[in-house]
């Protein structure tokens, strides 16, 4: 599993910017309403597991602890974090609730960072001793052990990361490397729920609306899961005689399963429909290429996008 939040518009009503506040934009008017989301997704089955909104007051770190309550313990679980989430505080809270890990560390975040990258060694073992400072924010704190694994990423940036993962014969350091890159599934489980699906353009002006709207998408958001993991079998069969590996394509997709909701829950004949359904999703595909990678140099959004009420 990968967790990972973000932020997003809302519509400007009294209401909603009652109760989720008024922000700045770029220019420094205060004439914006932002919530803040979290999700915590399966980047296997592209389901989403666990999943928070709130006002933009409400730390990551806050709503990490609220969906894994919710999220059931699992020997065979792993959840993979984002530097956000690379501190002590984080790191031993999973320990302790013996939840295993991989998270990545800013290589200057703290003193345990320097020593780290100051270390010749690229994956070993070490005892992560809490400084002053970790030990006033983490009340009870005592020394935990943990797997360092440092790498060099093409673009030459210094990879730093953690883990609970210490059988290093079990998991190799290319194995941690390849771990943390999985991470990038929740990316794009929120560019489906933003961009793709539009969560932005809300048609609501209460709060209520807003929760409402947002969960409703997570459960298109899965339901479309749900019927690619059933197409991917049909997928394997048709494209196993070629070169490259296939994956239904998700925009599609979710048209589809979008456009039958109401048939969904009104028809008698769902198996029918869920076959028809799920011919349709394989039929579209994509081909899966290894190593993409592109810039993220002016993506930053400047401005909040004008509202577009469906």
């Amino acid at each position: 599993m990968a967790g990972d939040g973000s932020t997003v518009n809302l519509p400007a009503s009294k209401q909603i910017k009652a109760h989720f506040g008024v922000e700045a934009n770029s220019v420094g008017k205060t004439n914006r309403s932002l919530a803040r989301i979290f999700l915590v997704y399966d980047v296997l089955s592209c389901l989403t597991v666990s999943s928070q909104l709130g006002r933009t007051s409400t730390g990551e770190s806050g709503m990490l602890d609220d969906c894994l309550e919710s999220v059931p313990q699992d020997p065979g679980d792993l959840l993979v974090l984002d530097r956000n989430f690379g501190h002590f505080y984080r790191v031993s809270k999973l320990v302790t609730h013996k939840r295993a890990f991989c998270i990545r560390m800013s290589v200057s975040g703290s003193g345990f960072a320097k020593r780290a990258m100051a270390d010749s060694r690229e994956d070993y073992v070490a005892c992560w001793e809490p400084s002053k400072k970790e030990r006033e924010n983490t009340p009870g704190a005592a020394p935990i052990t943990v797997r360092v694994t440092k790498t060099v990423l093409e673009s030459g940036v210094e990879e730093l990361l953690v883990s609970s993962l210490t059988d290093m014969e079990a998991v190799s350091l290319e194995d941690m490397v390849k771990l943390y890159s999985m991470r990038w599934g929740v990316e794009e489980g929120i560019k489906n729920l933003k961009p793709k699906m539009k969560l932005e353009h809300f048609g609501c002006r209460r709060p209520q609306g807003v929760f409402q709207e947002f969960y409703a998408h997570i459960l298109v958001m899965n339901m479309v899961a749900l019927t690619g993991l059933a197409a991917a079998q049909q997928i394997e069969k048709k494209t196993k005689h070629r070169k490259r590996k296939y994956k239904y394509n998700w925009i599609n997709a979710f048209r589809y399963v979008r456009d039958s909701i109401v048939e969904m829950f009104s028809t008698d004949k769902l198996g029918n429909l869920l076959d028809k359904l799920v011919a349709l999703v394989s039929s579209y595909l994509t081909a899966i290429r290894p190593g993409r990678a592109f810039s993220r140099a002016g993506l930053e959004r400047k401005n909040p996008r004008c509202q577009t009420y469906k």
